[in-house]
């Protein structure tokens, strides 16, 4: 306890860097909460039971991707710290091609055999008939995804604290709250207006995230390999 004083400025670093990972499981929640109110408007009770089994499959699919990328978070910060920039692309190319390899292979799975997921969950052919047209749509740009996690690990593993916690907030509180909303209602789009904002939010969230962690952060592993270079010599 006599330690907790001194360290506080870790205890900060710690609490932060972990901020950008709990948002994105409460916003997950609020997601949920949403989703649910207007489908339970839109389509009822059974369509609440399509947007769970949707769920549960992504729960599922996403985990060896969350495992990859903060399996390789460690790496990323250890060589970061040690000013090894070169090491640090290296690891983080590394991940994002790991995680492409297996998003491209879970993709294609869920857009040609949804049955084989949906089937684990329930048994209802009626349900699985509801559940696959509108799984195919939210799993739509699932691929785009990936780029939300990339960026978002890179940001996190380099302590860039208000990257990560703004792109947890930007695709599913700035983004997908409000597309659930307004494309049933003042779009007219019922049910597919619901499981429509998520590929919407996938394609722009993770895209922005993506492409702002490129410009910020290739030009800074430059430097410090430039740097380093100097110093050699």
């Amino acid at each position: 306890m006599r330690q907790l004083p001194a360290n506080r400025r870790c205890i900060g670093d710690i609490v932060s860097l972990g901020t950008a990972g709990f948002i994105m499981q409460l916003t997950n929640s609020v997601v949920t909460i949403c989703c649910n109110n207007v489908l339970s408007v839109t389509g009822g009770d059974m369509y609440i039971s399509v947007m769970t089994i949707i769920s549960s499959v992504r729960q599922m699919v996403e985990t060896p991707i969350y495992a990859i990328t903060e399996g390789s978070s460690p790496i990323i910060s250890y060589n970061y710290g040690a000013r090894r920039p070169r090491k640090v692309l290296r690891a983080a190319v590394s991940m994002a091609l790991m995680a492409l390899v297996y998003t491209l292979t879970i993709w294609a799975v869920i857009l040609l055999a949804p049955h084989f997921l949906i089937s684990i969950f329930s048994s209802d052919p009626t349900l699985q008939a509801d559940t696959i047209p509108a799984m195919k749509l939210y799993f739509s740009t699932f691929g785009f995804m990936l780029l939300q996690y990339v960026g978002q690990t890179v940001f996190k593993s380099l302590n860039k604290r208000r990257h990560a916690v703004f792109f947890s907030l930007l695709r599913k509180v700035i983004i997908v709250v409000p597309l659930t909303y307004l494309l049933p209602y003042a779009f007219g789009m019922g049910t597919d207006g619901v499981f429509a904002a998520e590929p919407v939010s996938n394609v722009i969230g993770g895209s922005l995230c993506f492409i702002v962690m490129l410009i910020t952060v290739l030009p800074e592993l430059k430097r410090m390999d430039r740097e380093d270079a100097k110093t050699a010599k």
